[in-house]
């Protein structure tokens, strides 16, 4: 009749335990420990906390609560005390009847079992709980006599026996609870391997492969395995919990053991509790930054289509002012959430944050200059995608631009990476930047000889330049004469173009073009030397433009009337 109320007040006990107190073996070993040499328990340290309320254990379990000192005993001395007498009432087969009575005695209780003492109520008892101390003793004297007699009922010949049995029963339902676990994940992992690894291809992201089938199929396997492993080990807590509990020597073992699974589960729980405040702060920073960045992105891609116009914000600046904007919002969200991160006031927190920002302070000054440096190109407007331009030994086009490099793609498909701190300490020959509106003056120049008419030479530049596709007839080509050298004079012909990616073929077509024109009308290119002394060579002009009957000049000699021969023609 004692038993079964006295399981239900036990797991009630057990479950506050659970929430407010330490480990009970930590207890029980603080009360084993203080002892003097002559076996009695010695008083505790006066500086002890006296007002933190201990369990009375028996068997690992809480029977009643200890809730204030007594003298120069604190509470956890006086429930350790109380322990070791009821244990040695219990294990005194002398005793055969284990009522508990209450003596008033001096304005105290002592609640004895027969000539044993098992507790004094003291008047600090009764203030402490706010109750008479006859009451107290009362309650006190009715728990604890139900405790003994069920703890003792634990040690007879026939619960232990049934114990036994009940211990091997639990035995066989975990050995059969682990087979049928083994099964089941056996058989998930066939039909994983027959329906996955057969049925289905490598697992991708567009066209890269992140994992084949068989890795899908092996990371599936320690998946299963994974579990398997956490579900037995559980199972096999929770039986010897049980088992365990089930024999009054290893009682306090198990609830060792319930501690701890209960203790990892109940610290997460409380840790996440307390942390919820701010992580509700937390994400409505997040939700107002994600917020903030979505609408200034939008404002700038109207910008970015034109739909909306500064006059001194071009729509080229769109992009990389989002990007800055963004970033800095981020910051800015981060500066603000920072106190409310896990662990931010921990002094460990706060030296790997100094130490992390020591790194990127040491680190990241190349990456710094190069960031404000592709801040400045943006800005000054050198180049926009797409550009023909020449930066420093690189010439091609720019393919793209970022805060920390700019990438340049050469006439040979080349793709060249410059640091943007590179980019703004050189000289950059932009061939776009103008070409759609004053055109790009495409020049190169020849070197003829003084006996070809200089007017005749112009006009056979300019026809060449107007016959080349790419090259503009408004305005149009002119031709300079930039030196008059020893044996030749120096014509540069200068054409315009609004296709300035095509420079380069249109340089190829204008040479070719050059000497059609100038063959055409037997005019030589014989730069950089050329003299009228003909030694009888062929003239350096193709044979197709010599004309039919051509003959290479030779010297002549003729004889003078006064006999002297004639000057060398």
């Amino acid at each position: 009749m004692i038993t079964l109320p006295l399981c239900r007040r036990r797991a009630g006990i057990i479950l506050l335990l659970g929430i407010l107190v330490q480990p009970v073996s930590a207890l029980a070993q603080q009360g084993a420990n203080t002892t003097t040499p002559s076996g009695q328990s010695a008083p505790p340290d006066p500086e002890a906390d006296r007002d933190a309320a201990a369990p009375v254990l028996l068997g690992g379990e809480p029977v009643i609560w200890i809730t204030t000192g007594a003298g120069p005993y604190t509470t956890q001395y006086r429930a350790t005390r109380i322990s070791q007498r009821i244990e040695s009432i219990i294990s005194d087969r002398s005793v055969h009847d284990p009522t508990i009575t209450v003596v008033e005695t001096d304005g105290s209780s002592e609640l004895r079992v027969g000539p044993h003492l098992v507790m004094v109520v003291t008047p600090q008892d009764a203030r402490s709980l706010g109750a008479a101390r006859a009451s107290i003793a009362a309650q006190y004297a009715k728990d604890l006599e139900a405790a003994i007699r069920s703890e003792r009922i634990r040690y007879a010949p026939g619960t232990l026996a049934k114990s036994g049995i009940y211990g091997g029963v639990a035995t066989t339902i975990l050995v059969a609870a682990v087979w049928l676990i083994f099964l089941v994940t056996r058989w998930i992992r066939r039909r994983i391997d027959e329906r996955w690894i057969r049925t289905h291809s490598s697992l991708r992201v567009q066209q890269a492969e992140l994992l084949s089938a068989e890795g899908v199929g092996h990371t599936i396997d320690l998946v299963v395995r994974a579990v398997r492993f956490f579900l037995v080990l559980l199972l096999l807590d929770l039986h010897l919990t049980y088992v365990l509990g089930l024999f009054p020597w290893t009682r306090a073992v198990s609830h060792t053991l319930v501690g701890y699974v209960i203790a990892p589960v109940r610290v997460a729980i409380a840790a996440f509790a307390g942390y919820l405040p701010k992580l509700l702060f937390v994400l409505v920073i997040g939700a107002i930054i994600h917020m903030a960045i979505r609408i200034v992105g939008l404002v700038f891609e109207q910008i970015k289509q034109g739909r909306i116009v500064f006059e001194n914000f071009p729509a080229e600046w769109a992009d990389p002012t989002n990007k800055i904007v963004r970033i800095l919002l981020i910051a800015f969200g981060l500066v603000i959430a920072f106190p409310y991160l896990p662990a931010s006031d921990s002094p460990a927190f706060a030296g790997v944050s100094v130490f992390m920002g020591v790194l990127f302070s040491l680190a990241s000054s190349s990456a710094l200059s190069n960031m404000i440096a592709g801040i400045v190109l943006t800005y000054t407007g050198a180049f926009r995608l797409g550009d023909r331009v020449k930066v420093g030994d690189s010439f091609g086009d720019i393919i793209e631009t970022t805060l920390l490099a700019t990438r340049v793609r050469t006439i040979k498909n080349e793709d060249i990476t410059i640091p943007n701190s590179l980019v703004l300490g050189t000289s950059i020959l932009n061939y776009s930047r103008v070409s759609k509106t004053l055109g790009l003056i495409l020049h190169t120049s020849v070197t003829i000889g003084y006996d070809a008419p200089w007017r005749q030479v112009h006009d056979l530049l300019v026809n060449a330049a107007l016959g080349t596709p790419g090259i503009l007839p408004e305005p149009r080509p002119f031709v300079w004469q930039t030196a008059l050298n020893d044996f030749y004079v120096t014509y540069e012909l200068n054409a315009y173009t609004h296709a300035p990616r095509d420079m380069i073929d249109i340089y190829a077509a204008l040479h070719a073009r050059i000497q059609d024109e100038f063959y055409a009308a037997g005019v030589e290119i014989m730069s950089p030397h050329f003299t009228s002394i003909r030694d009888g060579n062929t003239a350096a002009i193709p044979e197709v433009f010599r004309g039919t009957g051509y003959r290479a000049p030779a010297f002549r000699v003729e004889q003078s009337q006064s006999g002297q021969p004639a000057p060398v023609k």
